[in-house]
């Protein structure tokens, strides 16, 4: 089994923020890669994007920052997992159906946890308590770090 990160803990390895510190000792226990989907790609790179919009980091942050995620997938830090989209939209669904009504899940969040779902990873890191909710729904534990 594997540990799965959402992109509010991966991003916590890639800028410093309240929590990295903790997210990065974390992984160093770990003895296997962290899954890294398109979907955390996107979300990554997009939400450090927005810290430079935002102005909370400087362009040359920001662009380092993409590049070390770039490194990290290349050298088998981050490793593509085995997804099948069709199959994670519609675990996405199955939770939405049974949990969306309880929790008000996001679309992210349930596509979070279906791809921790599917993967399988017992284990989930996140830093969203909705998420949280719905991942313990969805039989995963959830870690807090």
């Amino acid at each position: 089994m594997t540990a799965y990160l959402d992109s509010s803990a991966l991003i916590k390895l890639y800028v410093t923020e309240a929590g990295s510190i903790k997210v990065a000792e974390y992984v160093r226990s770990l003895t296997k890669p962290l899954p890294f989907s398109h979907l955390h790609e996107i979300e990554l790179k997009n939400a450090l994007r927005l810290k430079y919009f935002r102005q909370e980091a400087p362009r040359r942050t920001v662009e380092a920052s993409i590049r070390l995620i770039d490194n990290d997938l290349a050298s088998g830090i981050l490793v593509r997992p085995n997804l099948h989209w069709v199959d994670v939209f519609r675990k996405a669904e199955e939770l939405s159906q049974r949990h969306s009504p309880h929790i008000g899940c996001r679309s992210l969040d349930l596509l979070h946890v279906a791809c921790a779902v599917l993967l399988p990873a017992g284990d989930l890191l996140t830093f969203d308590a909705r998420q949280a909710s719905l991942a313990l729904r969805a039989g995963l534990k959830v870690l807090s770090v």
